[in-house]
């Protein structure tokens, strides 16, 4: 710690200077306002750091003599070897060896790792990531991105054993073509997830005061984004429930759904949206027909999707899942449920159905459980993370996961 006030911060000794300082040090993580900032750099120059991670803002985000300090300090530091990340930033994160060189939180330990321009909607996607059971490997936040890019940290999760997703929210692209060639290359191997800010003209003017930010044409971003395969969110919802998506279910080996259901109107909501996302039903069999008849009372009609009607208990959807994904003609299981509290159940018997099935299935095939808001929903949610589940809970959000999962499975061929 150097600091010009305290001797100790936390029983922590602190030093007046970086060069009183007899380590090496690998990361400097500068702090101060802004008009320090420069001669902070110079000391760390002169100490050999080999980083610099510059949180303080008040930058090329607010005027051009902040951009023109950017440029010198950037300048300074390439001659020096010594890479730097932001200013205006909040850091990085790294939960597999235990790094926070940050001011936010640590996110729970998992396998998706973010890159992002704005560090407090990083933040903030802490917060729902965990109440979805999801878990980050690293968070870089780039800031106004006056050394290290987004061109610099995809390389290195490409690579990184413990990232299986990557995560983006940025405003800007500097060396578009570069970019677009790395997250192509990247998601060859590794789902890359994108939300982009800035798409409006108010948006524009937000990301400029935030990050410096000259944003690009968002229409021509996403025809490149798409002819490289990688998918673009428009929303922060549609980026939350890609990320659950690729997190707790398989890749399918097509792209035929079956519904099954004990609501009609749910089923009606959910083949809405499945349809504007072009998503096709498979038919049902007459083997499958057979097969699945016993458990079904005489009213259900044997359609996809399959409406088992309100008094379908736990039994049926086990039944009826184990057989949708024994089935070679359906790809992806979707399970719709609501429980109106007349009928004196709760959602949690009927998930756990599904979710036996899906494991005596050994999870290869996916399965997108749909829960409407019920009675008993907190026992619901706790059972879905201890068996490491997802829950989807609205029809648009069942069907934006089908999407994402043929997507990537049409992106494999």
């Amino acid at each position: 710690l150097v600091t010009h006030g305290s001797k100790t911060i936390c029983d922590i000794p602190t030093y007046k200077s970086v060069l009183d300082i007899s380590e090496e040090i690998d990361i400097a993580i500068i702090l101060v306002p802004v008009k320090y900032v420069e001669n902070v750099v110079e000391e760390c120059i002169q100490k050999e750091v080999k980083g610099i991670i510059i949180v303080s803002a008040g930058f090329g985000e607010i005027d051009e003599k902040g951009k023109e300090l950017e440029k010198k300090i950037a300048l300074k530091c390439k001659k020096a070897g010594i890479r730097v990340m932001g200013p205006n930033c909040v850091g990085i994160i790294n939960t597999d060896i235990g790094l926070n060189a940050s001011f936010i939180q640590m996110p729970p330990k998992g396998h998706i790792s973010t890159i992002s321009q704005s560090g407090s909607f990083g933040c903030a996607c802490f917060y729902e990531m965990e109440l979805q059971n999801l878990g980050i490997s690293k968070f870089v936040n780039l800031g106004n991105k006056i050394d290290v890019s987004f061109n610099d940290i995809l390389p290195f999760l490409l690579e990184d054993e413990n990232t299986e997703i990557i995560a983006i929210y940025m405003e800007e692209i500097l060396e578009g073509r570069k970019f677009l060639e790395s997250i192509k290359r990247v998601n060859q191997k590794k789902p890359v997830v994108i939300l982009k800010g800035g798409k409006t003209k108010k948006g524009r003017e937000a990301a400029s005061s935030h990050t410096g930010s000259i944003t690009t044409n968002y229409k021509l971003l996403k025809t490149a984004i798409k002819q490289s395969g990688v998918l673009l969110c428009e929303n922060i919802s549609e980026f939350i429930i890609a990320l659950k998506s690729y997190s707790f279910i398989p890749i399918p080996k097509g792209s035929k759904l079956g519904v099954l259901t004990n609501s009609g109107g749910t089923s009606v909501l959910f083949s809405d949206n499945a349809e504007m996302f072009g998503l096709d039903f498979a038919t049902i069999s007459e083997e499958l027909k057979n097969r699945i008849s016993p458990y079904l009372y005489s009213l259900v009609k044997l359609i996809n999707p399959l409406d088992m009607i309100a008094g379908a208990r736990e039994t049926q959807y086990y039944a009826i899942t184990k057989s949708f994904l024994e089935d070679d003609d359906i790809d992806i299981v979707v399970g719709c449920c609501v429980i109106p509290p007349f009928l004196g159940m709760k959602s949690i018997e009927h998930y756990r159905g599904m979710i036996r099935a899906w494991d005596e299935s050994h999870r290869k095939k996916p399965l997108i459980p749909l829960m409407l808001f019920s009675e008993g929903f907190d026992d619901l949610i706790i059972y879905a993370n201890e068996n490491n589940a997802p829950i989807f809970f609205t029809p648009f959000e069942a069907a934006y996961a089908a999407n994402v999962l043929v997507r990537r499975y049409r992106n494999e061929l």
